[in-house]
């Protein structure tokens, strides 16, 4: 085999091995588990009412915000 075929094949296996790495790197693992987890609405006035889902205050009739 050759200096430069062996140099190409080299470089071909570091760059395969480096886009594993960033491919498992740039999982959304960390994305799948806030989405797992249901979103919260409360009441920017009213921080005791708290929803599952988007909507109205009950109180004030402001409009609910996600809780974070």
């Amino acid at each position: 085999m050759t200096m430069k075929r062996w140099l190409n094949l080299v470089l071909v296996a570091v760059l395969f091995g480096f886009s594993g790495i960033a491919f498992v790197g740039c999982s959304s693992d960390h994305a799948a588990a806030k989405s797992d987890k249901a979103a919260q609405y409360t009441c920017p006035m009213h921080p005791e009412v708290v929803k599952d889902n988007p909507g109205d205050c009950p109180k004030c009739g402001m409009k609910l915000v996600e809780k974070r």
